[in-house]
């Protein structure tokens, strides 16, 4: 049986109470991978929580597309290596519980509490995991939605804080050149924030990294580098765009050491 790993970061608290339990229930999809590799999915839910009221702050609407995209990009990336990512993917409903928050911003109601820590715990059990079996180094890849920019992708890192193991052992190149997840989107015809090449590693302030790779990414000694990719309307529509993100990932991993080619 794999051994279950606990992250020491301040999210990763003990379950919520019994009388709340149903709500942690079938609420969080997870499976293990082989990959160095794990894809984060927070937005895409449409299940209720029961007894939770709405939230009346914050973005409520849902990231149509990012939780099947998520799935595709793990089914294309096992058919390309025969190894799949770790997946973690929120089935609830962002107008009731918003996984990218900290707690204490995430939910109106005490009752969505277990599955909010279901989510995140799972992810930091991945993450401890990922750490152990894949010391060379592994990625966190938050997937988001936006439609302010319906054709643009935007990367979040928070100015390469979440990457920070990436940038020292490659430097800027790996964020925003030609062999970096943006960069290799580009080369596949997608229209990408930041520019490629470009020597700044400013993002855009919507879309600059949120919760789960702040949380996550490798500023902290128990995190791993972690990037929000937020996928445009227009773009979640096209049926190549798993394909494209998954040989965006191979490309990237294999050139920074995470994969052998």
């Amino acid at each position: 049986m794999r051994r279950r790993h606990v992250l020491s970061l301040p999210l990763c608290t003990a379950w919520g109470t019994a009388a709340h339990a149903d709500n942690a229930a079938g609420m969080v999809s997870a499976t293990p991978g082989g990959l160095p590799l794990l894809l984060t999915a927070p937005h895409g839910g449409t299940a209720a929580l029961a007894g939770v009221p709405a939230r009346t702050q914050g973005v409520v609407l849902r990231d149509a597309g990012t939780a099947e995209l998520a799935e595709q990009v793990a089914d294309t990336l096992q058919a390309r290596t025969g190894l799949r990512p770790y997946l973690v993917i929120a089935r609830f409903a962002r107008k009731f519980l918003d996984a990218n928050r900290s707690q204490d911003e995430a939910m109106a109601s005490a009752e969505a509490l277990p599955a909010y820590r279901a989510y995140h715990g799972q992810i930091a059990a991945y993450v401890a995991e990922l750490r152990a079996r894949h010391p060379q180094g592994a990625l966190l890849l938050d997937v988001h939605g936006q439609s302010q920019a319906p054709a643009t992708v935007f990367r979040g890192t928070r100015g390469g804080l979440t990457a920070r193991r990436l940038l020292q052992q490659f430097g800027p190149t790996a964020l925003q050149g030609e062999p970096s997840l943006i960069g290799q989107l580009a080369a596949r015809g997608h229209d990408v924030h930041p520019a490629v090449g470009g020597t700044s590693l400013r993002e855009d302030p919507r879309y600059s990294g949120g919760y789960t790779v702040a949380t996550y990414g490798s500023q902290h000694a128990e995190g791993i580098d972690a990037i929000q990719l937020e996928f445009g309307s227009h773009q979640r529509n096209q049926p190549g765009l798993a394909r494209d993100v998954a040989e965006a990932l191979l490309h990237f991993m294999r050139h920074h050491g995470l994969l052998t080619p």
